[in-house]
């Protein structure tokens, strides 16, 4: 009687043990199920090629996902060539960012093989506003018959800098969060907000830079390359010359003494460079009286992040106001 007792409360125990069990595997299916259904088509992966558009990009998804930055060293996007690792990043992305094939020619063929549906493009974007700058055609050689013939042939090419004009880190932003909001749209109204506060921020970024260097606008900058055409545009700066056409053009020994009598006439009171050799600087403007900048455009030394396109701007602005005192 006493063991008939103990086995039907053993059972009885076993019973509600396994009924428990039962219950906590349902609550775990159903949160399971849940979260599949909730934010299936979320943007998990995003690839960002350089660092201010990163910054950007950080900003709109903040709270959302955290996008990954490509290059994150001195890599060029014009020549580098991808590790094993930033081809995985890629080739796992749901949306890779990019400025434009033409200015990252060392991604080119990677950027081809990416599908249309995972991948933006920023300067084909409507309404980006794009510089169009003359390039001597022929490279090296035939800046050699141009001296010898005194005369040149050119090319309209496209100047792909274009996250220096904060306008156009707007339009990106609205295009992007169109985008995301499309493939995402649970999370529609963070977008919204998120987009909501980058603007009011980029707004004061360019009351700032206004301010800085509203008291200098009057006097003459030149620029080694088309480099600075957007932030000299939209801050309508007054420019001399380029000295040449684009970022790595050879310079000659004619556009040399060119570039050295346009600035003693117009007054020149600055000279912007990027990734150019002291030795060539010194060269333009030894005797000139005039000051010179080298400028990290990308923001290599500053830390990704949102606050990275900020800092970045703020300190371009600092460096061409230095330039110009």
């Amino acid at each position: 009687m006493q063991f008939l007792f103990v086995k039907n409360k053993l059972n009885s125990i076993i019973f509600l043990f396994l009924e428990k069990i039962i219950m906590i595997f349902r609550s775990l299916l159903a949160i399971i199920i849940l979260l599949l259904s909730v934010n299936i088509f979320a943007v998990q992966n995003i690839v960002v090629s350089i660092k201010p558009i990163h910054s950007i990009v950080s900003s709109l998804t903040q709270g959302i996902t955290e996008p990954k930055l490509l290059l994150k060293t001195n890599q060029s996007a014009h020549h580098t060539h991808l590790k094993p690792s930033q081809l995985s990043l890629l080739s796992h992305a749901d949306l890779a960012i990019f400025i434009h094939p033409t200015f990252e020619g060392g991604l080119k063929k990677v950027l081809a093989s990416l599908d249309a549906n995972k991948k933006l493009i920023i300067g084909n974007v409507e309404n980006i506003h794009l510089i169009h700058n003359e390039e001597h055609e022929g490279g090296e050689k035939h800046e050699e018959s141009d001296e010898e013939h005194g005369h040149d042939e050119h090319q309209e090419v496209v100047n792909y800098h274009l996250w220096l004009d904060i306008n156009n880190m707007q339009i990106f932003a609205k295009k992007l969060i169109e985008r995301l909001i499309k493939i995402d749209p649970d999370n529609q109204s963070n977008y919204t907000v998120n987009l909501d506060k980058l603007n009011k921020n980029l707004d004061k970024l360019k009351q700032d830079i206004n301010q800085d260097i509203s008291a200098y606008k009057s006097k003459v900058l030149a620029s080694y390359s088309n480099t600075f055409d957007y932030f000299t545009n939209a801050n309508q700066l007054n420019k001399s010359i380029n000295i040449t056409s684009y970022h790595g053009e050879r310079l000659s020994i004619f556009k040399m003494l060119q570039a050295r009598k346009i600035m003693k006439n117009t007054q020149t009171k600055c000279l912007l460079t990027i990734e150019v050799p002291k030795k060539r600087t010194n060269s333009l403007t030894e005797g000139l009286n005039i000051n010179s900048a080298n400028i990290d455009i990308i923001g290599f030394n500053i830390q990704q992040g949102s606050g990275h396109y900020f800092k970045l701007m703020h300190h371009i602005t600092n460096k061409v106001v230095q330039c110009l005192r």
